[in-house]
């Protein structure tokens, strides 16, 4: 009877370790079966197969740096998107059913769709990396790792404050990879203008084209910029400094009022301007149906910016290091509307702004920056000018 029981018990022990044995098999295939599929659902190639990421985010992650750089380093959708640790990955997945269910649904299956939900789900990212610190950016980017000696000036400056502030990567590099929704009080400034919308904008545009020309070309001694073109939001923003006094200029005192350039009135001639498109150059002849009038208007509309004297080399990699930072990579402003465009604005005007930036005759982004400006030497600037008057050649960017 012994022996039976010790029999039994030897071969229940058997059974036990045979069935431990299975069981952590299958929780084997099971847990590199689920890390897989986690892994693969990081891929690029996985973000963008729906047509909601393909057509929209995923164009301007293109444009961007995180894209394409010089290290040819390329953070793809996960290394921003996606926390490492397990834990929080495991968290972040399960959040994205919502993307699932928008997808499912089409709520979001055409660029209008997608950009008329750009601010909420803009604000629910940016509120999530606050409350990580911008976690998922510091596993690249870190304040202690950074030299900032061999960082742009302007960008040093920012980073220390930063730093020491204690705010997130995300407080200041908003839009870094995706277009920016537009701001709410200027959603009017980026539609299409009706009929007499754009005849009442003619209207306005009479008394500014006295000093801005008749399409907003600007004045070829730099006394007065172009505005045709320009990023609406800029014009807008820049208007209602004017009529504040945050940044004074004499010529603009008497037009920069209430009751001369209302809020719509802003709106609706900031629209107008930024619909300009001036060309560089006249559309070939058309020799069996030459118009002479409309090639006249046609000449009209033509502007060209002079070469700048100068070595445009020099100055585009000192413009990729000290301004593209805000006033993009190619010169035509930053996609939040905050920094203007300077591809295709006269240089003589340019070089009028930078001098009073060095004389502290008008704030740049901050009092400290009268400094730097003072910091660049003369040649520095005049490279800079040369790149920039040639930026304007390589095609407006729509």
């Amino acid at each position: 009877m012994k022996k039976l029981r010790q029999y039994f018990s030897a071969r229940s022990k058997r059974a036990g370790v045979v069935a431990a044995l299975f069981f952590m098999g299958v929780g084997i295939v099971f847990w590199g079966g689920f890390n897989t599929a986690m892994e693969a659902s990081n891929r690029l190639d996985f973000c963008i197969g729906c047509h909601e990421m393909e057509s929209t985010v995923y164009r301007e992650y293109r444009q961007s740096a995180h894209y394409s750089n010089a290290s040819g380093v390329r953070a793809v959708c996960a290394d921003c998107h996606v926390p490492k640790d397990w834990t929080h990955q495991v968290l972040r997945k399960v959040q994205a059913s919502r993307e699932l269910y928008a997808w499912a649904a089409g709520t979001i299956d055409t660029r209008e769709k997608f950009d008329a939900r750009r601010p909420q789900l803009a604000e629910r990212v940016w509120q999530s990396m606050r409350a990580s610190d911008s976690r998922e950016c510091r596993n690249c980017h870190d304040f202690a790792a950074m030299k900032n000696a061999i960082q742009g000036r302007f960008a040093a400056r920012a980073h220390d404050d930063a730093s020491l502030d204690g705010r997130s990567c995300i407080d200041c590099h908003q839009g870094v990879a995706h277009e920016l929704p537009n701001e709410p009080q200027l959603a009017a400034a980026q539609t299409e203008l009706s009929r007499d919308e754009r005849e009442y904008a003619e209207e306005i545009n009479d008394t500014c084209a006295g000093c801005h020309g008749e399409f907003g070309e600007g004045s070829l001694d730099g006394e007065y910029p172009r505005l045709a073109g320009m990023d609406a939001q800029y014009l807008a923003r820049q208007i209602d400094h004017f009529k504040s006094r945050a940044r004074l200029n004499i010529p603009m005192l008497p037009y920069a009022t209430e009751r001369e350039l209302p809020g719509e009135d802003i709106e609706i001639i900031s629209a107008y301007l930024a619909s300009i498109d001036l060309p560089t150059e006249l559309p070939e002849i058309e020799v069996d149906n030459f118009n002479a009038l409309e090639r006249l208007k046609q000449s009209k509309l033509v502007i060209n910016i002079a070469r700048y004297p100068g070595k445009a080399s020099a100055g585009a990699k000192f413009y990729t290091l000290e301004c593209a930072g805000c006033h993009g990579s190619d010169g035509y402003g930053g996609t939040d509307g905050a920094a203007p465009q300077l591809a295709g604005q006269h240089s003589a005007y340019l070089k009028r702004q930078i001098d009073l930036f060095r004389h502290g005759e008008r704030l740049h982004d901050d009092a400290r920056d009268t400094q730097i400006f003072q910091a660049f030497d003369d040649r520095q600037i005049d490279n800079l000018l040369a790149w920039l008057s040639l930026a304007d050649d390589h095609g407006k960017r729509h």
